[in-house]
């Protein structure tokens, strides 16, 4: 839920000065010409100020989720597992993680998530489940609109929910108003409830909305737990993808 293209206001790093652990990872990993290409967007985003040094071990945790991401089914589920316990761990500094989230025409894909007791056990290391990969086309976008979620079926139609959200450090509670039906050309919506903006919302109200925690946000892939506790990765989605799933036609 690809090929990254490197914007062109980023400035073209060179990424041969990186330290001799992050060239190993480059060469045995089966994705290294994405991770290269994710490693050249964390590059410039650091030269912008946007983006914190993370420790070798976390890199290549990162690395491992780009190739999972990238190549859904290209890396085992315990490695993915794992890969997303070492990010969690690493309590990465939320730096910019809002603009990158929301960043212009940015949509995420999601592929891949964990039920909450079996990233306990792993954390635990007891024996657990190891969440899977995605089944369905969805996907969520982040805009001054607010926040939508959903699930595409191609041409066929779609289902997604929207509202508003509100983001602090790497706290993230969103608010759904709206249920979106869609059917070939149609688009039907379905009012839940009446909006209220989350800034005027009482504290008992506030604290009982859905919500992501966030453990990474690149400008490549999101790592985030849920409110019942279960981790999930989305890779950000290209043009092509978000044509033959349909959620271009939605998040135009």
């Amino acid at each position: 839920m690809l090929t990254l293209r490197v914007p062109a206001s980023f400035p073209r790093s060179n990424v041969h000065g990186a330290n001799a652990h992050s060239h190993a990872v480059r060469r045995n990993h089966p994705c290294e010409h994405r991770i290269h290409l994710a490693q050249r967007l964390a590059s410039a985003a650091a030269t912008q100020g946007a983006a914190a040094t993370v420790a070798p071990s976390t890199e290549a945790a990162l690395n491992t989720l780009r190739c999972a991401a990238s190549q859904p089914g290209s890396v085992r589920p315990s490695e993915v597992l794992q890969a997303l316990v070492s990010v969690e761990k690493a309590k990465l500094k939320p730096d910019e993680w809002l603009a990158t989230l929301t960043a212009p025409g940015a949509c995420w894909r999601l592929v891949y998530t964990v039920p909450g007791k079996d990233v306990t056990a792993a954390t635990k290391k007891q024996k657990g489940g190891m969440g899977g990969y995605f089944p369905l086309a969805a996907c969520q976008k982040f805009d001054a609109s607010g926040f939508e979620n959903g699930v595409f079926l191609g041409p066929v139609g779609h289902l997604t929910f929207k509202g508003g959200f509100q983001m602090d450090g790497r706290l993230l509670h969103f608010d759904v108003t709206t249920m979106y039906l869609g059917l070939g050309p149609w688009r039907l919506a379905l009012p839940l409830k009446k909006e209220v903006p989350l800034e005027q919302m009482d504290t008992k109200t506030f604290k009982k909305l859905p919500f992501f925690v966030y453990a990474y946000v690149g400008p490549d892939i999101i790592v985030a737990r849920g409110r019942s506790g279960g981790v999930a990765l989305w890779i950000r989605a290209e043009a092509e993808w978000l044509a033959s799933s349909g959620a271009m036609q939605v998040y135009k």
